[in-house]
C-alpha cells in the first residue's frame, strides 16, 4: 500500500512538472514573462512572420517616470526604416501630435477630443474636429466630426455597440447623405480576460499609432478573437471586407497578453502586421 501511495506521488509530481514546464514555454520560459507587475500598459507592439520567423516591424512608445508619452515610433525591420515618428508634447490640457495636430483631455486624462488635418502633410489642409463621446460605464460610444471652419455641423458619425462589456460593433456614417461608409463586428473569446489589452476601434485609420498609448476609456472586458470590418460605396453598396482572427493568446500569470497570432488580413486600425503580435509593457 506504501509503496503504491509512493507511485501515485511520484506520477502526481512528475505531472505538475510537466503542466508547469508548459506553461513556462508558454510565455516564453522567462521568470520575467510569468509576472508582469502592477498597473502596467502596452509600450511596445512587435510583429513576427511565422512562416520565416522572421521580425517584420514594431510600433513603440517611450513612457516617462510620470506615465507621459515622450515618443511614438513605427520602425519597418524588412527595410530597415523608420515609417512614423512624433514626439508628443503636453500643455496644460493639451496633447500636441505636431503644431498643427492635437488632442485635447479632460481632467481624468481622458481624450475628449482631437484636432487634425485632412492632410497631415500639409498644415494649409482642411481642419476638422473630432468630439468623443462616452458612456455612463466609462466606454467611448460615439465620434463626431466636424469641419472647424463649420462647428456644430457634422459631417461624420462613428457609433459603437456594446455587450457584455466587449465592443460588438461599429458603424460609420455620413452625415450629410445618410450613407454607411463603413461598419464592423466583434467576437471575444469568453474565457480570455487580459489585464489593459489593445484597443479595438474599426474605424480608426487615421491615428491608429497613437490610441494605444492613450485613454480612450474602458477596454472591451475579454480578448478579442474575430473583427470583421466592411467598406461601403455611395448607396451602401459594399465595396470590401477585412476579417481577421485574433488566436493562440499567451498570457502572463497575472493575465497581461504576452502574444498573439493574428491571422486573414492587416486591420489599418491596428498598427501592425498580421502574424505573432508580442506585446511589451511599462508598470508605474
Amino acid at each position: 500500500m506504501i509503496r503504491l501511495s509512493s507511485i501515485l506521488l511520484l506520477a502526481f509530481i512528475v505531472i505538475l512538472s510537466s503542466c508547469e514546464k508548459e506553461y513556462s514555454v508558454e510565455n516564453s520560459g522567462g521568470p520575467s514573462d510569468e509576472i508582469i507587475g502592477v498597473d502596467c500598459r502596452i509600450t511596445k507592439i512587435a510583429y513576427t512572420d511565422t512562416a520565416t520567423n522572421t521580425g517584420t516591424g514594431a510600433l513603440t512608445a517611450v513612457i516617462n517616470s510620470l506615465d507621459i508619452v515622450t515618443k511614438i515610433t513605427k520602425f519597418d525591420s524588412l527595410s530597415n526604416t523608420i515609417e512614423f515618428i512624433a514626439s508628443p508634447l503636453i500643455t496644460n490640457d493639451t496633447i500636441y501630435i505636431n503644431p498643427d495636430e492635437y488632442f485635447i483631455v479632460d481632467f481624468n486624462k481622458r481624450v475628449k477630443s482631437l484636432h487634425g488635418l485632412v492632410d497631415p502633410t500639409d498644415p494649409f489642409s482642411t481642419q476638422f474636429d473630432i468630439s468623443y463621446v462616452y458612456n455612463s460605464g466609462g466606454f467611448l460610444f460615439r465620434k463626431i466630426y466636424t469641419f472647424t471652419a463649420f462647428p456644430g455641423t457634422p459631417f461624420y458619425e462613428v457609433n459603437y455597440t456594446y455587450a457584455g462589456g466587449n465592443l460588438t460593433k461599429m458603424t460609420g456614417t455620413d452625415k450629410v447623405s445618410g450613407d454607411l461608409i463603413t461598419d464592423a463586428t466583434m467576437t471575444y473569446h469568453p474565457f480570455i480576460i487580459p489585464k489593459r489589452f489593445i484597443y479595438i476601434f474599426p474605424d480608426e485609420k487615421s491615428y491608429p499609432n497613437f490610441t494605444q498609448f492613450y485613454d480612450f476609456g474602458n477596454k472591451s472586458f475579454n480578448a478579442v478573437k474575430d473583427m470583421t470590418v466592411r467598406n461601403y460605396d455611395p448607396g451602401n453598396v459594399l465595396r470590401d471586407s477585412l476579417v481577421s482572427t485574433f488566436s493562440s493568446y499567451s498570457m502572463s500569470r497575472d493575465t497581461y497578453v504576452l502574444s498573439v497570432m493574428m491571422s486573414g488580413d492587416d486591420q489599418p486600425s491596428i498598427p501592425a502586421a498580421k502574424g505573432k503580435l508580442s506585446f511589451s509593457y511599462k508598470c508605474k
